[in-house]
């Protein structure tokens, strides 16, 4: 089940990027500090499907989403790792293999 704060962010944008609205990014980022700890699997598979496929960092509120999702005792959920294509995608995957996290066989190894 979603918390009202991840279910605020995905009424804001199907992601959050540099091209919100001054009220869009403050509503975002209020938000985000409204969010409860520890995150559910659902709040992040929600949280991760808002980070943009190019790497925008929504002047950088996308580091605090990727620190939120790193944060989740259920993290990693490898297959949301799928899409290497995507930016964020390659960066939380690239964090995990750092520190010492493969994915299991069938995802491969990433070759960022």
């Amino acid at each position: 089940m979603l918390q009202d704060a991840v279910k605020g962010l995905l009424e804001i944008g199907d992601t959050l990027a540099d091209s919100l609205s001054v009220e869009q990014l403050y509503a975002a980022e209020k938000r985000l500090d409204a969010l409860a700890i520890p995150l559910s699997e659902d709040d992040v598979r929600a949280l991760k499907s808002l980070l943009p496929h190019e790497g925008d960092t929504a002047f950088g509120l996308n580091w605090t989403v990727l620190h939120k999702i790193e944060a989740a005792p259920c993290w990693p959920l490898w297959d949301t790792l799928k899409d290497e294509r995507n930016e964020w995608t390659r960066m939380l995957r690239l964090r995990l293999a750092d520190a010492g996290l493969l994915p299991p066989p069938e995802l491969g190894s990433t070759s960022a």
